[in-house]
Parts: C-alpha cells; sequence; structure tokens
C-alpha cells in the first residue's frame, strides 16, 4: 500500500504524506495471531503444571516366615 499523497496545493507542500493505516481485516488477523501465540505459550507453562503427579511406588511389606 502506497501512502495517500495531500491536495497539491501551494500552501500543503510541508505537509507530510498521510499513511491510511491497516485494513479491519488485517488488523483482527494480526490479533487473532497474536492471541493464538500467546495462549500457545501460556499452555505450554500452564498445562504441565495442571496435571495430576504420580504417586510415588508403595513398597509392599511381605511377611518373612
Amino acid at each position: 500500500m502506497s501512502p495517500t499523497k495531500p491536495p497539491a496545493d501551494a500552501d500543503d507542500q510541508d505537509e507530510p504524506l498521510v499513511d491510511p493505516g491497516r485494513s479491519l481485516g488485517l488488523r483482527l488477523l494480526a490479533m487473532l495471531g497474536a492471541v493464538s501465540f500467546l495462549m500457545l505459550g501460556v499452555s505450554t507453562v500452564v498445562m504441565p503444571l495442571l496435571q495430576p503427579t504420580e504417586p510415588p511406588p508403595r513398597h509392599e511389606v511381605q511377611a518373612v516366615g
């Protein structure tokens, strides 16, 4: 996308080029990507913490006799 030029008036020669920005669709797509990346990172850190731990193996005492 090229920036749009301001009107060609003699008084407006010092005005900078106007950048219209990104469209709403591209903004939403960028937000979706950012949220997905964030959720992937959170899930890799948090999910192992939420997994139940295995109980330690029990040693049964056998009667000698």
